[in-house]
């Protein structure tokens, strides 16, 4: 009796027909020096901001939530005073809504940042990418982030990160719920400083403590899953190789001659901006991200500020986001 064999015929899958894997998925926190003087500095700290999260997005990194917290704390302490999650951006109100609210209270007589804030609250928890600037510019012409007598670069970023779940102050008092935006983790947890003034403080020194600890101590301590402390999400942990801090800030250790040199011969560079910007006898960034990168390699990002506020500031942005998106893949 003949045997009949069966033989397998492979079917051929298609890719298209693969489920396609999530896509990759990140947090950015920017930490933005607004002292009065940065009210100039408006509309470049947004078109960084909008660059650098274009930017990720074009590599594959999706942007799941943005806030924006200030260096130096004011009188009601670490808080977030803009914000934006991917779920609620397309129902984010016309910047043309937010500038006819500012140009009727201008118009009728009121012009103090506490009663501006009461009116324009409502919309900087889903803040459309054109209201960046006229927010920035408000947020800093109110002196209420000069951070007076503070010495300490990290304790407003430190407080912020432990107070997660900390509840927010009302609306009319610029309160945002900041667990709403940072309630869990993603894939990256990225901190992007914007100074471009003098540290007040230099790594390592008592200035610079945080109730008696180094930042980057605070920055690298984890607890028993693995996950750092400083972050307190309510659900879940997030590792240190996954938080990645990016300085974009002016040179440090740099003398007054040889930083102005250095920004005239960026390509459109605006000189008008000597004013309000200058280098940082302090080291802060350089040993931070030193440490970092040696903890977690390339967990630590630096660029240089003004390459970044020149006519010409694609390469730079470039050059930070897929440093930065690559972390993303190799965590």
């Amino acid at each position: 009796m003949t045997k009949i064999r069966i033989v397998p015929v492979p079917f051929p899958v298609r890719p298209d027909a693969l489920p396609q894997a999530p896509p990759l998925e990140a947090s950015v926190l920017f930490v933005a020096n607004l002292q009065r003087s940065s009210a100039n500095l408006s509309s470049q700290y947004a078109a960084i901001m909008t660059g650098f999260m274009n930017y990720l997005t074009s590599k594959g990194l999706s942007i799941a939530n943005m806030g924006l917290i200030s260096t130096y704390g004011d009188q009601y302490g670490p808080r977030l005073l803009l914000g934006r999650s991917a779920a609620n951006a397309a129902s984010a109100p016309s910047s043309l809504a937010l500038l006819g609210l500012l140009a009727g209270a201008v118009d009728a007589g009121v012009t103090d940042y506490q009663t501006l804030l009461g009116l324009v609250g409502p919309m900087l928890g889903n803040i459309d990418d054109a209201d960046l600037q006229p927010v920035l510019q408000l947020l800093a012409s109110s002196g209420n982030f000069d951070g007076d007598g503070q010495t300490c670069e990290a304790q407003n970023l430190i407080a912020f990160g432990q107070g997660l779940t900390s509840a927010a102050l009302p609306p009319a008092l610029g309160g945002i719920d900041r667990s709403a935006f940072f309630d869990s983790p993603h894939d990256l947890f990225i901190v992007v400083y914007l100074q471009p003034l003098a540290r007040r403080c230099a790594l390592p020194s008592d200035a610079c403590n945080v109730n008696g600890r180094s930042p980057t101590d605070i920055f690298l301590d984890t607890d028993g899953t693995g996950g750092v402390t400083w972050l307190s999400f309510t659900n879940g942990s997030i590792a240190p190789s996954r938080v990645v801090q990016v300085a974009i800030a002016t040179a440090e250790g740099q003398s007054e001659a040889d930083f102005e040199t250095a920004c005239k011969a960026v390509t459109g560079f605006p000189l008008s901006l000597f004013d309000v910007i200058g280098p940082s006898p302090n080291l802060y960034f350089t040993p931070l991200m030193a440490a970092l990168n040696s903890a977690y390699p390339g967990t630590g990002q630096s660029a240089d500020f003004c390459q970044l506020i020149g006519s010409m500031p694609t390469a730079a942005i470039q050059k930070l986001g897929s440093s930065v998106a690559a972390l993303a893949t190799t965590h």
